[in-house]
């Protein structure tokens, strides 16, 4: 193929873009789809997110999704992300019950001045949750994974702040896990009438039709700043039902490709959550 074709060919895969994602979603999904397509509370100030290193790399999943989201909003400092991470950890390493119950976290921080300022404690409005980046899907931890989910969901609902589930990725090396993780991941937010993000398939849309931009260090399963920034923009859209086009946060990403990312986002978005 010459450059001319290549080109061309980039060209329309950017334009059809949208088809080839309904069709993706399609082969994906079947008639697995998500139930819940907006969160209860449209408007969630104070959030909680509970994970593993997928979350605190390139310093912090919450990091450019706070930013989106006081970009886009008025009283911008009303908004905070909270995130509590455990490196390799499934959900079950989380005592979440003693994180929305401790009067001592986000108690306190220090001025520019370095100075001990006391901060009024609000209470969280969303929790954010994801597993280990297997066990969703692994045999030995899959009925663990949907236990525990439930279990989180309801310790959250009995504290008034509404849970909800970020669909992780497939390794690099393994496209297949794509399909599986969606479907338990649907699977658990349908049981438990909770949304469901699907950063996922937003990245087996890259993967696949923009092969240059690599979510991935070089283990091929934690995220690279564009993969941390592609996750946010999904959270972004599905938490907010705001699309990421055109937002101003860079995270030292070039304009190209973070347009790229935020389109394929916002188009994953809205497939996902229309069942096409």
């Amino acid at each position: 193929m010459n450059m001319i074709n290549i080109t061309v060919f980039k060209k329309i895969s950017f334009f059809s873009l949208s088809i080839f994602l309904a069709l993706s979603s399609l082969q994906v999904f079947g008639s697995n789809e998500p139930l819940k397509k907006e969160l209860d509370n449209i408007n969630p100030k104070q959030i909680l997110m509970v994970g593993n290193s997928f979350v605190y790399y390139n310093n912090g999943m919450h990091n450019p999704l706070i930013k989106m989201i006081r970009s886009t909003h008025t009283m911008r400092d009303a908004y905070k992300i909270r995130s509590i991470t455990i490196n390799g950890s499934s959900l079950t390493w989380h005592d979440i019950r003693s994180y929305v119950t401790n009067p001592n976290i986000g108690s306190f921080g220090f001025t520019k001045e370095n100075k001990l300022k006391k901060i009024k404690k609000t209470p969280f409005d969303l929790a954010i949750m994801h597993d280990c980046s297997r066990c969703p899907v692994d045999d030995s931890r899959k009925k663990i994974f949907h236990k525990i989910v439930a279990a989180h969901v309801k310790t959250l609902r009995e504290k008034n702040i509404e849970p909800m589930l970020m669909m992780t990725w497939p390794y690099k090396d393994s496209p297949n896990m794509t399909k599986k993780l969606a479907r338990e991941y649907v699977k658990a937010a349908n049981k438990n009438k909770i949304l469901v993000a699907p950063v996922g398939l937003a990245f087996a849309e890259i993967n696949e039709n923009f092969p240059e931009i690599n979510l991935y260090t070089n283990d091929l399963r934690h995220p690279s700043k564009e993969g941390t920034y592609l996750a946010a923009c999904v959270l972004y859209a599905s938490i907010y039902k705001m699309n990421p086009e055109g937002n101003k946060v860079k995270f030292d990403i070039d304009s190209k490709t973070r347009k790229t990312l935020q389109k394929v986002a916002w188009i994953t978005h809205q497939n996902f959550y229309k069942g096409r």
